[in-house]
């Protein structure tokens, strides 16, 4: 019997410890993903993206259509906002593989968005993408509920924002 119950505590602690590692591995491998690089972007290792840290509705303090988005990015190329010049709208795709509804940033009205903790509170909560659905239209992604929608180029009726992106790549750092 002696036997049995030490056999039986030794196989207890392996589960604690296991179960114990594999938590830890799991945040570990969460946090180090993403990482503030001093330069009002966020960088992604896991993708090799570089994200604004904020978005345009924190800078500019209202909503913009698609053209306006398109406009920003250009301006903000021009002003190399980070030291770079080859910041673009990013794709659904991209926008998606960011989002994790367990995440507790807010928006600017205060619905909880789903970006990582370094991106900043306080921002858009519906984002412009480049996808575009013909020529009229461009789809927009919801931070909420990871929504698609899509909507008129001219309109920022939702006060959609922009949250640029970038390839980390050191290529498109320009003098």
């Amino acid at each position: 019997n002696f036997m049995n119950f030490k056999n039986w505590i030794v196989l207890g602690l392996i589960a604690i410890v296991t179960c114990v590692a594999g938590n830890s591995s799991l945040a570990l491998a969460e946090s180090p993903r993403f990482s503030d690089n001093g330069k009002q972007a966020i960088s992604d290792k896991l993708t090799g993206l570089s994200w604004q840290k904020g978005d345009s509705f924190q800078e500019t303090k209202k909503g913009m259509s698609w053209y306006e988005a398109v406009d920003y990015v250009n301006r903000k190329n021009k002003e190399k906002f980070g030291g770079f010049q080859d910041w673009r709208l990013p794709t659904m795709d991209e926008l998606k593989n960011i989002w994790d509804e367990t995440r507790p940033l807010r928006s600017k009205d205060g619905a909880p968005v789903g970006l990582p903790p370094l991106f900043a509170n306080g921002g858009s909560y519906y984002l412009w993408t480049a996808n575009e659905r013909n020529l009229d239209h461009a789809w927009y992604f919801g931070l909420g509920q990871k929504e698609e929608y899509f909507n008129l180029k001219e309109l920022g009726d939702l006060e959609q924002g922009v949250k640029m992106v970038r390839s980390s790549k050191k290529s498109g750092k320009k003098p």
